[in-house]
């Protein structure tokens, strides 16, 4: 239990439970959530050493979005854009030759679509998946499936599958969104 960090979970079920017993609605409420963030806690991707840039794989059917993930990625020394890919069989041959560590990773794509990109990648993958597509809104059902399928966050394209202004309005979101699925403190973004 101690090696995967489970044991944070611990003290938040012995509070449920005492809620539970109590019949305190309230108290039961507080404690599921200490449990989801320590559920979170445990199951995220170790951080990196500071010294390491997250080399990245930018997956995305569009040359132009291709290019917007890079330049906004470049705004953050974190990151280091090591190759690209088209769809998703060009994404596993990518993965073979670049070994990345953290794959940006559009979902409607002809061909090799996202979704069966990440289940080959669950099976022989490395790293972590963020999934940036306009198909997979936070919440949605899809977005379900893909975080059972290993992704580390799924995060939305604004104002479609498409939008010029994306470095502008969702720069920042994506790189918080890129850092939290590698492993890396928040505080530590330019």
């Amino acid at each position: 239990v101690e090696a995967v960090g489970i044991a944070a979970l611990l003290p938040p079920l012995d509070t449920a439970a005492d809620a539970v017993a109590a019949g305190d609605a309230d108290a039961l409420h507080v404690a599921a959530a200490a449990m989801g963030g320590a559920l979170d806690a445990a199951l995220a991707p170790p951080a990196p050493p500071p010294a390491t840039r997250i080399r990245t794989l930018v997956v995305d059917d569009s040359p132009t979005m291709r290019r917007l993930l890079r330049q906004i990625l470049a705004a953050d020394p974190a990151f280091e854009v090591v190759a690209e890919a088209a769809d998703g069989a060009e994404a596993i041959a990518r993965c073979a030759e670049a070994a990345p560590d953290l794959v940006l990773l559009d979902i409607e794509m002809p061909g090799m679509d996202g979704v069966t990109m990440l289940r080959h990648w669950a099976l022989e993958g490395r790293g972590a998946v963020l999934v940036v597509s306009s198909a997979t809104p936070p919440g949605s059902a899809l977005a379900r499936e893909v975080r059972r399928l290993g992704a580390a966050g799924v995060t939305g394209k604004p104002s479609g599958a498409l939008s010029a202004d994306m470095a502008e309005r969702r720069g920042a979101a994506l790189i918080s969104a890129a850092r939290r699925a590698a492993g890396l403190p928040q505080d530590a973004a330019p």
